[in-house]
């Protein structure tokens, strides 16, 4: 029997009635609406409305948004550099009432003349001193030179020869702001002048990401960059993601965080979480900032990962990236207890450029408290994320009114509609799908995954069919091991 649904039964008008319909039958993937978020910091001096979502189009929108400077403005430019196709929207936070800013100082000695280069980021500023400067004199200079930059992290202000680095920002955020005199190669310091670095410290206060997440509660994002890693954020981050991840929460999304610190630091906070849905990277001697970093990584792997869920990031590189001094690299046996502990490692080039490594989460052990790498890379919960999305969006478009019986109904043997669904029949779909999952290299061993996947209708409740679907993710190329061996 042919079933319809707009052309009515016993209708006796004259006529031809055409229904038009859409056949999912073989259809390819669902379309995944790949949706990023920038959770920013703001100045005063940005337009934007705290906890409002606003769509990122341009990179200069975060310096009107979130104020020149500005942790906003770092991470919308830092993603767009990154990323120019993933539709991405950013919320924003002010600085904590009861934050502190940062402070760092330069402290001129001696006497000379030349030109002091001077680095506030991965800013180069050059201040020049003349014959006669007295030390107070040449931290005014700094001061003045650093005026003329604009889009600086950090105000200037300069007494007795030394110059105090003030972070636009209260909270922790400024404790990661780099600075430091000659770090080029090819720079060179005038003959007799000293110039010393306090490290930018004491910030304290980051603003309560509860507040966005409870903004965002009802919202889908696959991609979210934060610039906040302090104890406090990163849990209420995993708690959230890990409801938005369950059968019931169906708003899967991943997040990337920056760290900055020695390798002991790093080790310390990635142990904060143990979250398949948190990508944490890493580095000492951080030219730029964390949360740059972070929305590089998450500008690459937003893109890559919505082309290929399944293949790995390693070798790509971050775009706006510069890599740390030599000295402050981790060493091998370094980067693969980072990777243990849950944090992303990545390569330094000879001409100062990041390719990132291996990506991982920072899920390292089961509830139990035993070693588990099932979702320890980034690859895994994305892959399920789009089988998962794909096979509900596909189902729901394949049988959005369909009927359920038994496999030996007879009004199902008779249906060739698919306005029936029996337990066989959805199998046979779930089948179909897996070739094409298998075939884009997103799982292999696809008999094994049908003999093993079983539909069956439930024991109390005519109208649902339960099914098990075990499949095994596609692996990657990370490890070549060989013994080469020789003719004695």
């Amino acid at each position: 029997m042919i079933n319809f649904d707009e052309v009515p039964y016993e209708y006796y008008k004259p006529g031809t009635y055409i229904e038009a319909a859409a056949n999912y039958d073989r259809a390819g993937l669902v379309a995944y609406p790949a949706r990023a978020l920038l959770m920013v910091q703001k100045l005063a001096s940005g337009t934007a409305q705290a906890l409002q979502l606003y769509r990122i189009t341009r990179p200069e929108q975060g310096a009107a948004l979130f104020g020149v400077g500005s942790v906003g403005d770092d991470m919308v430019r830092a993603w767009k550099k990154a990323n120019k196709t993933t539709d991405v929207y950013a919320i924003a936070q002010g600085d904590d009432a009861a934050g502190v800013a940062a402070t760092g100082t330069f402290t001129f000695t001696g006497a000379g003349a030349g030109v002091v280069p001077l680095y506030i980021g991965n800013v180069r500023i050059p201040v020049k001193i003349t014959t006669g400067m007295t030390v107070t004199q040449m931290a005014t200079a700094a001061v003045s030179a650093i005026a003329l930059r604009a889009g600086l992290p950090v105000t200037a202000s300069s007494a007795a020869g030394v110059v105090t680095l003030t972070a636009r920002h209260k909270g922790e955020v400024g404790n990661h702001i780099s600075h430091a005199v000659a770090r080029r190669i090819d720079d060179s310091m005038p003959t007799g002048i000293a110039v010393a670095v306090g490290a930018m410290a004491n910030g304290a206060t980051n603003p309560d990401v509860q507040d966005i997440l409870d903004a965002i509660a009802a919202e889908r994002f696959t991609d979210v960059v934060v610039p906040w890693d302090d104890s406090g954020t990163l849990d209420a981050l995993a708690d959230d993601f890990a409801a938005r991840f369950t059968a019931m929460g169906r708003k899967d999304g991943g997040v990337f965080v920056g760290h900055r610190g020695t390798f002991g630091a790093l080790t310390t906070k990635c142990a904060i979480t143990n979250s398949p849905h948190i990508t944490p990277i890493g580095a000492d001697g951080m030219i730029e900032p964390p949360w740059v970093w972070a929305s590089a990584l998450g500008g690459v792997a937003a893109f890559q990962l919505t082309n290929d869920p399944a293949r790995q990031l390693r070798s790509l590189v971050l775009p706006g990236i510069t890599a740390p001094p030599s000295a402050a690299l981790f060493t091998e046996d370094e980067q693969n207890l980072l990777l243990q502990g849950g944090c992303s490692t990545f390569n330094a080039l000879d001409d100062g450029a990041v390719t990132l490594d291996r990506v991982v989460t920072t899920y390292k052990m089961s509830p139990l408290g035993i070693t588990d790498h099932a979702w320890m890379d980034i690859m895994v919960p994305r892959v399920l994320t789009r089988i998962r999305y794909d096979w509900s969006a596909w189902t729901s478009l394949t049988y959005p009114r369909s009927k359920l019986a038994d496999d030996d109904s007879i009004a199902a043997s008779q249906d060739t509609d698919g306005v029936i669904v029996t337990p066989k029949r959805m199998l046979g779909s779930w089948g179909a799908r897996c070739r094409l999952y298998a075939a884009r290299g997103w799982i292999e061993n696809i008999s094994d995954t049908l003999a093993r996947s079983r539909f069956e209708r439930d024991d109390t409740d005519r109208n649902r069919l339960n099914g098990k679907q075990p499949i095994t993710i596609m692996g990657n190329l990370m490890i070549l091991a060989g013994r080469l061996e020789f003719d004695a």
